[in-house]
């Protein structure tokens, strides 16, 4: 995950747990094995576990509080930028710094809400406590909202969990669903690891500010051809201090 200072310099973080070779028949065994056998720079890691059978996300919290501590002593930051399952875990991060009281590891960080994330390859969570995070209304987070372009987007007025419709948000208090904050959703059409279907199902979850997608013809990986790179540079120009 990369998180962007206010500024021009970034911050690379490395996610705590060691994800295990599935070949190897025990836990143990896996994690020995990657400690054993491959360059610290290669042993891969991850921001939780979880399974078909068991979606909760094992190892979150610990994740969590070691993204909150690089928040609060090396910010502020401006934006994030995540990769697959970093993608997600930054999307998550994004909602979390809007609404700190869902999750009592965030409650008290007085970070301010991101300006806008870069969304690589992500999806939304299986964990029915994290995607409740994103399906429940909220009130408009104001001061963020000031901040935007009011032509960067509109508040969608919709939950795909309760068919609130767009009349009722005009007459009504100032709510929406999922992340309120700017993005960018960087989706490849031949991705088998995480199909585009998959990513584009985080994106109802950005309905109050639209989205930018950029859809490459390539797999699971950040693209970085010119055409690309001109795309990460005019959407996080739009947020320069």
């Amino acid at each position: 995950m990369v998180i962007r200072r206010a500024g021009t310099a970034t911050v690379y973080v490395t996610a705590p747990h060691i994800v295990p070779i599935p070949t190897l028949e025990t836990p143990e065994e896996r994690e020995q094995d990657e400690l054993d056998n491959l360059e610290p720079e290669a042993v891969p890691y991850g921001w939780w576990t979880s399974s078909p059978e068991k979606p909760q996300y094992k190892g979150f919290d610990e994740s969590l509080k070691g993204l909150r501590d690089v928040l609060e002593k090396q910010g502020p930051f401006d934006g994030v930028m995540g990769f697959s399952q970093g993608a997600s875990m930054a999307s998550i991060l994004q909602l979390l710094l809007e609404r700190p009281h869902l999750s009592p590891v965030m409650a008290t960080c007085k970070h301010a809400p991101f300006k806008f994330a870069i969304i690589v390859s992500g999806f939304e969570p299986r964990d029915a406590e994290k995607l409740s995070w994103y399906t429940n209304r909220y009130p408009v987070v104001e001061a963020l909202d000031a901040s935007m372009s009011s032509g960067d987007g509109q508040d969608s007025g919709n939950c795909s969990d309760n068919g609130s419709t767009k009349g009722e948000e005009d007459v009504g208090s100032r709510t929406l669903c999922g992340v309120q904050g700017a993005s960018m959703h960087v989706i490849g059409r031949n991705d088998v690891i995480i199909e585009p279907e998959r990513s584009e199902g985080l994106l109802k979850h950005y309905e109050f500010r639209r989205p930018v997608t950029l859809y490459h013809d390539g797999g699971h990986y950040l693209p970085s051809n010119a055409a690309s790179r001109q795309a990460y540079k005019a959407f996080v120009q739009l947020f320069a201090s």
